[in-house]
């Protein structure tokens, strides 16, 4: 690379470093792309925690009917809280990232990358240029991935989501119906009684009651996995196929001149040979 060339490409890399410090360090986490990023967070947050406080309140309930088997089944509704409290702590670490990773990247990453890159390009050091690519695919990384994971999220998995939405608001019914009958006092009518009109079925024995909350258990168990994906595993896999993406893009290289010098190559030899035949048969 000639001297005039290689420093009009320091000095671009110098101006992208320079403009990513002042300029996009500042304005990209005020911009909607952002804020939008972290509005959706909040909400899947939100949705979290009253998902936590339903399902606390759903097996006080159950474990308020009297009987024996209502007892597991609030067991089963609270151990779903372990999950929440995974979920909760992978959205404050998703909403930490775009806070204040962002800002990261543009500040600290990518000019980091920058200089990396020129160094490789002032002493021909591909482990300066290795370090460089991995800082820039990282950088970009903390930019796009859960801001587009969020986004899939919120279009894509649209119909599950309101699935998860109903099943709190069931959940949440059937606990305040216990909760209000349970506290009703001592009349003539009996328990069942009671539940049915609450509910607005029949409810003639307690296994009617328990078949009903199982039911709501296993749309719980279902929203859950719901969550658990849309939280979890979809930045995971977008962050995966991302770098897979970004490292190919990396490692394509244009073919060089070195073909075209080979072939003339070829043909001198060729032509050497027939003159060493030529002169044989003289």
């Amino acid at each position: 690379m000639k001297k005039p060339e290689k420093l009009a490409k320091i000095l671009l890399i110098v101006f992208i470093m320079v403009f990513s410090i002042v300029v996009l360090a500042r304005k990209i986490p005020e911009t909607k792309y952002v804020q939008n990023t972290i509005e959706r967070l909040e909400k899947s947050q939100n949705t979290i925690m009253t998902f936590s406080g339903t399902s606390i309140a759903t097996s006080l309930a159950i474990s308020a009917l009297p009987d024996d088997f209502a007892s597991p089944l609030a067991s089963t509704v609270s151990d779903l809280n372990t999950y929440f409290i995974f979920m909760f702590a992978v959205i404050f670490v998703e909403k930490l990232i775009v806070i204040e990773g962002i800002k990261i990247a543009f500040a600290w990453i990518i000019p980091i990358a920058c200089l990396l890159y020129i160094a490789f390009m002032l002493s021909s050091k591909d482990v300066f240029k290795n370090f460089a690519t991995k800082l820039l695919i990282l950088g970009i990384s903390v930019i796009v991935v859960i801001p587009f994971s969020t986004y899939f999220t919120e279009t894509v998995c649209k119909d599950y989501l309101t699935y998860v939405d109903e099943t709190i608001a069931e959940a949440d019914a059937g606990a305040a119906k216990i909760n209000e009958v349970m506290g009703a006092g001592s009349e003539d009518a009996t328990i069942f009684d009671k539940l049915s009109d609450a509910f607005k079925t029949a409810i003639q024995s307690m296994s009617d009651l328990l078949t009903y909350f199982k039911n709501v258990i296993k749309k719980c168990v279902n929203s859950v996995a719901i969550m658990l994906v849309t939280t979890f595993a979809v930045p995971l896999v977008i962050l995966m196929l991302f770098r897979w993406l970004l490292k190919e893009l990396f490692a394509l290289h244009i073919p060089t001149t070195s073909i075209k010098i080979q072939l003339p190559h070829r043909k001198e030899k060729k032509s050497e040979e027939k003159q060493e035949l030529l002169s044989k048969e003289d």
